[in-house]
This record gives C-alpha cells, sequence and structure tokens, in this order.
C-alpha cells in the first residue's frame, strides 16, 4: 500500500530585521545616460550608452568599452544562442556580436533607429523602429520587412505569448490621431493586426506564466495619462489597472510579481512599483534611490541570477536577488517524488510535499552539506540564498520468521 509523507517546508524570505535599502547604485559607464542594459548567463553586464557598448565582469564596478564608439545603443539583447544584438540610429542601424573580443558585425542600415529587439521560441529575430517591424530567420543576416505603419509611430515592444501569438507595442507623437496602441500577429509575425489601446502611448509589454499580457503607457495623447494595462484572453480586450504612472518598463519574475519602472515626468511619481497580486495592489520600492533624477527610470531588466537593475540617468541594481530557486529531489530517485520545488519571490511561503512510493518510507529532509533539517512533517527556516533541498526515503525491510513443524 502506497503510504502518503508530507514534508512541509516554510520558506520566509522577509525583511530583515534591520531594514535595508531595495536598492544599491552601480557605477556607471561614462558616456552619460543608461539607454539600455542586458544581462547573460555568465553574470556579464552589457551597458548601452551614447558612445556605445559597455561591459562588466564584476557587477558594474568597473566597465570596459567593447565598441560602437559614438553611437548611441537604444537597445541591447542576448539572443538564445549567445549572439549580443545592438541597435542604434542613423547609418547602420543594428549590430552583432558573435564572441566577445570579436567585433561587431553591421546588420541592417538605413531603417531608423532600432528601439526593440527580440527572439520568438523558434529563435526568429524581429526589431521594432519607426513604424515597421522587420523579421530574420538568419540570425540577422537577411531582414524581410512584416509591418508597416506610418513614420511618426514607433515600435517599442516586442514579445510573444506563451500560445506563439506575438504583440507589438507602438507608442504615437502626432498628438491626436490614430497612433499608439497594441498590435498582433498569429502566424509568427508575418502579419499584424490591431489589438488595443488606441491613443496610449505603449512603451513596453511583458507576458506572466499564465498568457495575461500587461501592457504599459507612458501617456496619451490627451494630458500625458499613462498607466498599466491587462488583457487576459489573448489581447481581444483590455482591462485598466492604473491610469497614474507613466509606465517605461515592465519585468515579471517566473513566479509573477510585477515590477514596473516609471518616469517622473510632468509631476508623476517615478521609480519602481511592485505588484505580487497581478496588479490589484502595487507598492514603490524606491528605498536605495536617491534623488528626483534617480527616479527617472526609464529601464528594468532582470538577471538570470535574479538581480533586478534599473537604469536611466543612473545605475542601480537590487540590493538581493528579487527571485530564489528553491530545488528539491528525492534520494534514491525510485524511493518516491517531491513537488512545490520552483523560483519564489522573499515573503513567500514554500510547501514541499514528499509522497513516498510502494515499498519505501520517508526519512527526513536534508540540506545540500547533508545536515538533517526536520524528521517531522513541518519545517521552518528563513532563506536568503538559493537552496538546494533532499527528501530522503528509505526501503521498507520486514523480518520474516520460520519454523518446522514438527522440529524433526
Amino acid at each position: 500500500m502506497k503510504t502518503l509523507y508530507i514534508c512541509i517546508i516554510s520558506i520566509f524570505i522577509g525583511f530583515q530585521t534591520i531594514a535595508q535599502d531595495f536598492w544599491k547604485q552601480m557605477n556607471r559607464p561614462t558616456g552619460g545616460k543608461v539607454f539600455s542594459l542586458a544581462v547573460n548567463n555568465k553574470n556579464e553586464v552589457f551597458a548601452g550608452m551614447g558612445n556605445g557598448v559597455y561591459l562588466s565582469n564584476d557587477d558594474g564596478e568597473s566597465w570596459e568599452h567593447i565598441g560602437l564608439l559614438n553611437k548611441i545603443i537604444y537597445s541591447l539583447f542576448i539572443h538564445q544562442n549567445g549572439n549580443i544584438f545592438a541597435g542604434t540610429g542613423g547609418g547602420t542601424n543594428l549590430y552583432r556580436m558573435d564572441n566577445i573580443g570579436g567585433g561587431w558585425t553591421p546588420l541592417i542600415s538605413g531603417i531608423g533607429n532600432v528601439i526593440s529587439i527580440m527572439s520568438n521560441s523558434s529563435g526568429d529575430l524581429f526589431i521594432g523602429t519607426w513604424g515597421e517591424i522587420y523579421k530574420s530567420t538568419d540570425n540577422g543576416d537577411n531582414w524581410t520587412k512584416v509591418f508597416i505603419l506610418d513614420n511618426t509611430q514607433l515600435i517599442t515592444s516586442i514579445v510573444e505569448n506563451i500560445d506563439g501569438t506575438m504583440f507589438a507595442g507602438v507608442t504615437s507623437f502626432i498628438g491626436l490621431g490614430d497612433g499608439g496602441g497594441v498590435y498582433r500577429s498569429f502566424d509568427n509575425g508575418d502579419t499584424w493586426e490591431h489589438s488595443g489601446l488606441t491613443y496610449k502611448y505603449i512603451w513596453s509589454l511583458a507576458i506572466n506564466s499564465n498568457g495575461v499580457i500587461f501592457a504599459g503607457s507612458r501617456g496619451d495623447h490627451y494630458l500625458y495619462y499613462g498607466g498599466l494595462y491587462m488583457s487576459d484572453d489573448n489581447g481581444d480586450t483590455w482591462v485598466e489597472l492604473r491610469n497614474d504612472v507613466l509606465v517605461t518598463s515592465i519585468v515579471i519574475t517566473p513566479n509573477d510579481v510585477i515590477y514596473i519602472g516609471c518616469t517622473n515626468e510632468h509631476g508623476h511619481q517615478g521609480g519602481v512599483f511592485r505588484s505580487f497580486d497581478d496588479g490589484e495592489t502595487w507598492e514603490l520600492i524606491n528605498s536605495g534611490l536617491v534623488g528626483w533624477t534617480n527616479q527617472d527610470i526609464r529601464g528594468l531588466s532582470l538577471s538570470p541570477d535574479g538581480y533586478l537593475y534599473a537604469y536611466r540617468n543612473h545605475l542601480h541594481r537590487s540590493v538581493n536577488p528579487v527571485i530564489y530557486t528553491i530545488d528539491a529531489t528525492a534520494n534514491p530517485p525510485d524511493g518516491g517524488t517531491v513537488t512545490g520545488a520552483g523560483k519564489y519571490h522573499y515573503g513567500k511561503t514554500v510547501e514541499l510535499t514528499a509522497t513516498s512510493n510502494t515499498g519505501y518510507d520517508f526519512i527526513n529532509c536534508t540540506d545540500e552539506d547533508g545536515t538533517v533539517l526536520t524528521t517531522d512533517s513541518i519545517y521552518s527556516f528563513v532563506v536568503e540564498e538559493d537552496k538546494t533541498l533532499t527528501a530522503n526515503f528509505q526501503l521498507q525491510q520486514f523480518e520474516v520468521s520460520a519454523e518446522a513443524d514438527p522440529p524433526e
């Protein structure tokens, strides 16, 4: 008979008893404002400045200029194959670096400022510029124009939903008319249709793990009413979540915590807001952003190791990771299963459930050093780093007695 044992580990990754700032200011490369930023899986930080691309291998303590001098780097993107793409304006508009130190390959010219770069699940590349979207199926060597608007509108963000539907955020600078909003494509970006939010100056799009789309507006053509909008039906309808901030960037963690970066233009509150409940309620997390200009956030970026970056006039990084990875395995693998592991934001409670297979008993939970944490069903502790936990099982053993009758 299969026996069920419960090992519940309550993980409170909460505020420390001594309050500390959420952000710390990093050394910024020379060259003025930070226009773009990307971090690869080696934790190498790339910053796009007004005079080229800079690289840091020590979390922003020092920077090395790696090319494209005198170019404004409006966008940076790291492809899943490891190539780095840089979008600029004027002359050549897009470059690719195959290997750090190997130089930049010019890819496309004469199309205007490349503000957005992305690749979909198939590895196809897309770039957004003034009124146009271009697509490449060969790592950027050749490009096809797949979407055209008038040149007063700018493609600021391109994303892919979990079902393959693609979305493009558009802003406009014409004051009145039909500019701005969100467009979508059902055929891998080959054709596009309007999805909604006309007149809204959409600067950022993001999608959570359930396929819910969030669109951030930096204003509209009326009275600079920016805000945040949500669609849970793949862009058919949109719901307004906020109308009191000018949203320039959105980051959603793997466990669906939403961060929005906001500019302080036109008297609005700048900085970064956070929501744990899909945008129903919000918390301002500006501690560590000192001064008015520091709260003018134009970009957010989440690194593979879980740190959040905020940038524009200054460069900041979260003091601690905003996501933690909790791994849990069964030992031996045939002994049972463990559910509940994953990526979690601090302050969340995790329940790990260990279920023994037939013929095994659950023994205890141990950490990565083999230390026994508990033999009880409930164990609570504070986590400030990634954790690897093991649910240990033991093969059941039985004593079998036998005797002869009669003894002779």
